[in-house]
């Protein structure tokens, strides 16, 4: 039994600053050639095109019915909404600025779902399900490859049955849509082909029964993350009288809140899934009966990858400036900056050659530092110092590299997260 599939780079069309296209991607070069002919442009919004074709008298297998821009957290459910009450059969498209997803619909219902989301990915489900363990999903994930699918191997090991697989392969396809409903922002378009080949593995959800559900999950995660903003807080039992009319996910997470994992590791190794178990914490935060409190502990491989992250970024703005012989006075500002700001004791005070911070320096400091969401106040400094890196270029550059350094800076910073 084969996972959902994910879209790949073979869609890949590129669209040049200077207006000309091309395309990379071998599957989206096949399907342009077969379209060969004069288009004009219909429309652009962020991230769709729509062109319509002149003189062309087939008729097409393949139709786009519907598109448009996501302009609102229920742009996405007021669609398909209307397309499972037109009984419409095709594919939804949903691009959203973290990830495409793609819906198959037909007579109402979700058969299959495909995302290039790593968070959607099946081993990735499977783990935070609490079907398979760390070592478990990396062994897997070393030996997939174009012959042996994850699901596949997951079989062969015995590390699931194949009716659990089954049940997870739907929960990823529940999770793929559930996704596609969060989209605030990118576009839409909803594609029916007549030729697709049917995908490997189906399912048969009502699309009526997602949607209310989704409406709901939507509306109660908002309520939710106000009292627990992300995952890795760690939940502790308080001292108390009764626990008496708990329903059964609450009393299956109070067993696992000791202080020491996090929300994340619950959901995973309860099975719950982040959902549920993020919505057991609320009531029971609200009854008084756990408290919510930051990770203390450091994770040294975050901090390294942080770190490298940011260092590329500043390795760029050194070799920017060193073209104009502005290597030297770059960094003793940057330096200068560093000591001055207070951020010396976790950065170090001298900068490498290419401008890049000392990992391991960085880590040392972290470990030793005591206060809550330590991470994302790395994160705030390391933003502050490239920032001031870029902004210290700015003298031994000419304007228009200025320019272009800045769009390059701006658009990988936007990529960095926790």
């Amino acid at each position: 039994m084969s996972p959902v599939s994910e879209p790949s780079s073979a869609d890949l069309v590129i669209v040049e600053p200077d207006g000309s296209v091309r395309a990379p991607g071998r599957n989206a070069d096949r399907r342009l050639r077969e379209r060969a002919g004069r288009y004009r442009l219909v429309t652009d919004a962020a991230g769709l095109i729509v062109l319509r074709g002149e003189g062309t008298g087939d008729s097409p297998t393949r139709r786009v019915l519907m598109a448009g821009e996501v302009i609102s957290r229920t742009t996405v459910l007021e669609i398909l909404n209307m397309i499972a009450t037109a009984s419409w059969r095709g594919e939804m498209h949903v691009f959203g600025p973290d990830a495409t997803r793609v819906l198959a619909i037909d007579q109402g219902s979700l058969k299959h779902a495909r995302s290039d989301h790593l968070d959607d990915r099946l081993g990735q489900v499977l783990y935070r399900n609490g079907m398979l363990s760390k070592a478990q999903l990396d062994e897997l994930v070393r030996e997939v490859d174009p012959e042996r699918r994850l699901g596949q191997l997951v079989l062969e090991k015995g590390f699931l049955t194949q009716d659990v697989l089954f049940q997870q392969l739907q929960k990823q396809v529940e999770q793929i849509f559930f996704a596609s409903l969060l989209a605030r922002e990118g576009g839409y378009a909803f594609v029916s082909d007549d030729a697709a080949e049917a995908p490997v593995h189906t399912v048969h959800l009502p699309i009526a029964g997602l949607l209310m559900e989704g409406v709901q999950r939507i509306d109660e995660m908002a309520l939710f993350r106000e009292r627990i903003p992300h995952d890795d807080l760690v939940p502790e039992v308080q001292p108390r009288t009764s626990a008496t009319e708990i329903e059964e996910n609450a009393q299956l997470v109070l067993a696992y809140a000791d202080g020491e994992r996090t929300v994340d590791l619950i959901s995973r190794e309860t099975g719950l899934g982040t959902f549920h178990t993020v919505k057991a914490l609320y009531g029971l935060s609200q009854q008084g009966l756990v408290v919510l409190r930051a990770k203390r502990s450091i994770d040294a491989a975050g901090v390294r990858k942080l770190v490298a992250d940011f260092n590329m970024v500043l390795r760029d703005i050194f070799m920017a400036v060193a073209t104009y012989g502005g290597v030297d006075q770059t960094r003793s500002t940057l330096e200068a900056w560093i000591s001055g700001s207070g951020y010396g004791p976790i950065f170090g005070e001298r900068v490498d050659e290419d401008g890049a911070l000392d990992a391991e320096t960085v880590v040392h400091a972290m470990l030793g530092i005591q206060v809550e969401n330590p991470m994302e106040g790395l994160l705030q400094a390391l933003h502050e110092l490239s920032a001031f890196a870029l902004f210290a270029a700015t003298t031994t550059l000419p304007r228009d590299q200025e320019l272009a350094l800045s769009r390059d800076v701006s658009q990988r910073l936007k990529k960095i997260r926790l």
